[in-house]
């Protein structure tokens, strides 16, 4: 393949001309899901750089022609950005498309930044007031919020300020523009909201209707500035003089500043042709190898970038698709942007919080089951329109079952107890859920099911769901099927499921459809079943602080018998608040320790000269060890902390209201949760026994959690209490 790139040049002036036009403009950004993210006073940074010389970093473009599908993802930089109710702002509007640009990959906050503060009258910033206050001042208000008020601000000149930095260093160069360039507010009628303000409001911009004059709009002299290069101060001085006039400044005023605004125009007029590089991806020709790999190294190229401080994802060109070809009647004229910001908001209160990019990610993997005949999304389709631009057509029309599926599976998950993130881990797992419950709605839609079967059809998927979601979320998670696998093992549960997908049209009942479903559900959770059973065998904590690896197995474990759970429930509660648990050892390690150093005295003998031998040195080692196993772990309520004392468990039950009063005896409680005395009452019990009764609770709570993920042992807590 022919190199992809080359490296080109323009002067600024012509680059931000490209960007800024409504006429034929022809540097665009994609639509990538990237929100332009640079404050006011990183604008303000950037423009004073510029003008004291030092440089402005190169780019990143890419070419895109007429015939490219590509060119649909891009779209016009911003000539305001609005922060006001969640908007990214307003679009330079494009009155002729370009048929052939160029797309900004990298460096589109500089290029947008620039913009801001070169573009055309009221570009600027759209903020509320507080924000403003906050970004100017650095502090953040106090009080209540009160009205919602914003102002909109533009970058401009303050021309006393000018003056007086100019009558100090006598260089337009060297002038600290922080001082000098001031966000104001130039149009009192569109400027600012109308809502009524309290008397002792204090505005957070100036006004530039401010009388006498002060403030002229930086773009006004980014015009004005010359472009040629013979150009002398007195006709700098000139322009600086009209320019003045016009803004309404007094004769005596204009004298005084009109050498500083030539400074200024001349230093200007060296920004303008400030040369700027960037490496520009070619458009496609043969030279550089088939469609595919071009496309593909595009993509990789997207997603190596980093914009706005986060690196691109494959999720946000995917994104960007779904935003084009959204069918927003069909979601209550939402945008695809609105849906999915909802949707993600809906599942953090199901204790679900996952990123946008996750969101998309599980939602592609729902349509490559249900729409792309199993097939996920590779790098190609994503530059491809045509192959991936139904996606948005798809997941648009069926966005309503889709959320029925998706919160379906989630309530169940969360009235199971199953937290994300603490429980399990993997957003595909979830997305396997998702799909696997919208492919029995869509089926349910296409067969015209009558109420009763609908409702029959509803009931048993919720059946089989509470049946199977325990061991596939957890077990899936334990044997490292999503964690380890590449995106061919992924791509493997999707093609599979699609295929049990495709055989429901042939399936006329309820009954019928949650079988195929199911059994294609128990057959992916058998395939994964030995996994789940070699981690659970080789499970082990090297160090005490590793032992929170075990909270999952030990949530499961205490719910397996109903006695044990009865008695498990009371984590050792010392109040009847909110408990919060946490993996502590039952022996705890300063004591352990301390056995430890008895057991190492024992074997050295009563003069503790000799070496120990090889085989007391490997015994020390595994008894080392043996106090992180699981056999010696619980889970409590985090204020105890028992492994931070030496301190043995007895004694913090001793304080324990149920055991103190009489209601509860230890040694019922202790044996329904396979403890021996020996490990409750530890203070003087030999440190061989007690590795004795770790090891043999080890073995009795990896046979039990065996048979869960053999599914012959089931949870008892949501029957009983």
């Amino acid at each position: 393949m022919s190199t992809i790139y080359g490296d080109q040049h323009e002067p600024l002036t012509k680059l931000l001309a490209m960007a800024g036009k409504a006429e034929n403009a022809t540097l665009l950004i994609p639509d990538l899901q990237r929100p332009y993210v640079w404050l006011p006073g990183q604008v303000v940074a950037l423009v004073d750089s510029l003008i004291r010389g030092w440089p402005f970093g190169t780019l990143l473009t890419w070419k895109v022609r007429a015939d490219d599908p590509a060119r649909e993802l891009a779209r016009s930089f911003w000539r305001i950005i609005d922060r006001t109710n969640g908007a990214d702002g307003q679009a330079i509007s494009m009155k002729h498309p370009p048929s052939a640009f160029h797309m900004v990959l990298d460096g589109q906050q500089r290029v947008q930044s620039l913009l801001l503060a070169f573009g055309g009258d009221g570009w600027g910033f759209k903020l509320l007031d507080r924000q403003w206050h906050e970004h100017l001042s650095g502090t953040r208000a106090r009080g209540p919020r009160g009205k919602p008020h914003w102002s909109l601000g533009c970058l401009c000149i303050d021309f006393p300020a000018l003056a007086e930095a100019y009558g100090k260093t006598k260089r337009a160069t060297s002038i600290d523009y922080s001082q000098v360039l001031q966000w104001v507010i130039t149009d009192d009628a569109i400027g600012q909201s109308k809502l009524e303000k309290r008397k002792n409001y204090i505005e957070p911009l100036e006004k530039a209707s401010t009388s006498p004059p002060r403030f002229v709009r930086l773009s006004r002299l980014w015009e004005a500035a010359p472009e040629q290069a013979a150009i002398d101060q007195y006709e700098a001085e000139d322009r600086a003089n009209k320019i003045l006039e016009e803004h309404g400044f007094p004769p005596d005023d204009r004298n005084a500043l009109k050498r500083a605004t030539g400074a200024l125009l001349m230093a200007l007029k060296e920004v303008k042709q400030t040369r700027v590089t960037y490496l520009e991806l070619t458009e496609y020709e043969e030279a550089l190898g088939t469609r595919d790999i071009y496309n593909d190294a595009v993509v990789n190229i997207f997603t190596r970038l980093n914009t706005a401080g986060r690196t691109l994802t494959r999720e946000d060109i995917t994104f960007a698709w779904l935003k084009i070809g959204w069918n927003a009647s069909a979601t209550q004229n939402r945008s695809a942007k609105s849906c999915i910001e909802s949707l993600r908001d809906d599942l953090a209160e199901l204790s679900v919080s996952i990123s946008d990019e996750d969101l998309i990610s599980a939602i592609s993997f729902v349509w490559s089951v249900s729409f792309n005949a199993g097939r996920l999304l590779n790098n190609n389709d994503l530059i491809k329109g045509d192959l991936i631009r139904p996606m948005a057509s798809d997941i648009s029309t069926n966005w309503n079952l889709l959320i029925e599926a998706v919160t379906k599976v989630c309530v169940r998950a969360r009235e199971r107890g199953l937290r994300f993130r603490e429980h399990f881990q993997s957003v595909n797992s979830l997305a396997y859920l998702w799909a696997w419950y919208f492919a029995a709605l869509r089926s349910r839609e296409d067969a015209e099911l009558r109420e009763l079967e609908s409702d029959s059809l509803e009931k048993q998927l919720i059946a089989k769901l509470d049946t199977l979601m325990d061991r596939w979320l957890i077990c899936s998670q334990w044997a490292g099927v999503w964690a380890y696998g590449s995106a061919q093992n992924v791509a493997g549960y999707v093609a599979r499921l699609s295929e049990c997908v495709a055989s429901l049209h042939a399936k006329p009942t309820a009954t019928a459809m949650v079988d195929v479903l199911s059994g294609q559900l128990e057959a992916e959770l058998k395939s994964f079943e030995q996994g789940a059973v070699n981690e659970l065998m080789g499970l082990e904590a090297h160090d005490r602080q590793l032992v929170r690896t075990y909270y999952t197995h030990l949530w499961i474990w205490n719910r397996l018998e109903e006695e044990r759970w009865r008695r498990a429930q009371l984590a050792l509660r010392r109040n009847r608040g909110h408990v919060s648990l946490e993996v502590d050892h039952i022996v705890a390690w300063d004591m352990w320790k301390l056995k430890l150093e008895e057991f190492r005295a024992v074997a050295k003998g009563p003069a503790e000269a000799s070496d120990l031998t090889e085989s007391q040195e490997e015994r020390i080692a595994e008894l080392y060890a043996i106090v992180n196993e699981i056999g010696n772990c619980m889970l409590l309520e985090k204020n105890f902390n028992i492994s931070k004392s030496n301190r043995s468990l007895k004694s913090f039950l001793d304080g324990v209201h149920e055991f103190s009063s009489g209601a509860w005896k230890i040694e019922e409680w202790a044996t329904a949760l396979n403890l021996e005395m020996s490990q409750v009452d530890s203070e003087h019990v030999p440190i061989e026994l007690l590795a004795e009764t770790i090891v043999d609770r080890t073995r009795k709570i990896r046979s039990d959690l065996e048979m869960f993920i053999r599914g012959t042992k089931a949870r008892v807590d949501l029957t009983t209490n």
